[in-house]
């Protein structure tokens, strides 16, 4: 997508590294809180009548919500990673059906963990889209939107490792016929396609945090004081 390539301006991958954790209360916009039934556009003029006084404190949060995604992909693939040599042990053994169970185990952890962060991001990008409904022209709104997609890009090079170190392990079960039955087989497939699905959510965020981003910008036409 062509949006994706301003990931690599500078200003965005320096503010990768300002997300800062929110403070213990969570930040929420008011539709969160009474009218979260997805009505956007209905309640878009209410809501930039007087904009949520919480807005930049949201959008902070989700900056670092997301990068807590990056840490966990991380943590996925490290994991997925060491399943290489597993296997590695595994068919060296002369009965691998114990180790192969474990592995088998391990996979379906794996693609649970990766479901969970597709989920996550998913929320995230419905937040980011409640956030957009009061997105006024405002400087401090467009360091935050900046913040959100510096994070994504850092989720997005994570996916990418994963991605290379998921489809090497499961190259290796279907290089290996002999060793492990369908069922096991298939949790291999399975991880795989877990790790390829998170890519759309990522799309998906990437897009909420542009169009807050825009929506941040002030009006061309407008003079400026």
């Amino acid at each position: 997508m062509k949006g994706l390539a301003l990931l690599a301006l500078a200003a965005f991958a320096q503010a990768a590294d300002k997300a800062a954790p929110p403070a213990d209360e969570p930040a929420v916009l008011w539709q969160e809180r009474f009218l979260w039934d997805g009505l956007l556009q209905a309640r878009d003029r209410a809501a930039r009548v007087s904009a949520d006084p919480k807005l930049i404190e949201v959008v902070k949060a989700i900056a670092y919500q997301a990068a807590q995604q990056t840490a966990n992909l991380e943590q996925i693939r490290n994991y997925a990673k060491s399943q290489g040599e597993n296997l590695r042990y595994a068919y060296s053994q002369e009965d691998p059906a114990p180790s192969l169970q474990v592995i088998q185990g391990n996979f379906k952890t794996l693609a649970s963990g990766s479901e969970q962060v597709r989920n996550n991001l998913y929320y995230l990008t419905a937040r980011l889209r409640l956030c957009q409904t009061q997105a006024l022209p405002d400087p401090k709104l467009t360091e935050m939107g900046m913040l959100v997609i510096a994070q994504v890009q850092q989720i997005q090079l994570r996916l990418n490792d994963l991605y290379i170190d998921t489809a090497a392990t499961h190259q290796q079960v279907r290089t290996e016929q002999w060793a492990g039955d369908d069922f096991f087989r298939f949790s291999a497939e399975h991880l795989l396609r877990a790790v390829v699905e998170t890519q759309d959510s990522v799309f998906a965020v990437y897009n909420a945090a542009y169009e807050l981003y825009l929506l941040s910008q002030p009006d061309p036409g407008q003079t400026p004081n």
